[in-house]
């Protein structure tokens, strides 16, 4: 039998494994701004707290932040500079936003959208919040193992009270979009996962 006629065994994903990362997923929460540190961080501090938040969109090999990420950020206007080496919750959140959204574009992209953001004087705490609460029912939605049940779910996907916030339409639309495009990559990243035997506990 040659090369071409041999069978690809496929991995087989236990179910309990699927069902488990489903439960982890669907019960994410992100912290929100009112619930970050009230005190200014230092870089490693902050370091660590993006890292732990972003955990569950983390594959093997691949570094989340770094101080040096963190700096050039900062030189490239992405997020903005901190104060006297210190960082609050608004950098946090920023930082949050940018290093979720790399996953699936590229820094020049994320810059765009940061830059859009920053110049249309939307509250910012407002949108980190609402981003993160659109995150979580967006992976909810992806990770459910009823097809209808997602599908309802996708369906009230959308940023909420975007107009009465005064945020733009179209910066809207580019904001879902993006966390639609980021929920989708981690679901089929972390289902892979699974495939290979990649489960976090």
């Amino acid at each position: 039998m040659g090369d071409k006629d041999k069978i690809i065994a496929l991995p087989h994903v236990d179910a309990t494994a699927r069902q488990r990362l489903a439960e982890r997923m669907r019960a994410l929460h992100i912290t929100r701004i009112d619930e970050m540190p009230r005190i200014e961080l230092y870089l490693d501090q902050v370091l660590t707290l993006v890292t732990q938040e972003l955990e569950f969109m983390q594959v093997p090999g691949d570094t989340t932040v770094t101080g040096s990420m963190v700096n050039n950020y900062v030189k490239q206007g992405v997020i903005p500079a901190p104060r006297k080496k210190r960082y609050t919750r608004r950098h946090l959140g920023a930082l949050l936003f940018v290093c979720a959204f790399k996953r699936v574009f590229s820094i020049a992209q994320v810059k765009q959208l940061m830059e859009r953001i920053y110049a249309s004087g939307v509250d910012l705490a407002w949108l980190y919040d609402e981003t993160c609460d659109l995150l979580e029912r967006s992976l909810s939605a992806r990770f459910a193992e009823d097809v209808d049940a997602a599908g309802a779910c996708e369906g009230d996907s959308g940023l909420r009270g975007g107009r009465e916030r005064g945020l733009d339409p179209e910066l809207q639309r580019l904001i879902e979009a993006a966390v639609a495009s980021l929920a989708t990559r981690v679901f089929v990243e972390q289902t892979l996962l699974l495939a290979n035997g990649g489960e976090r506990r």
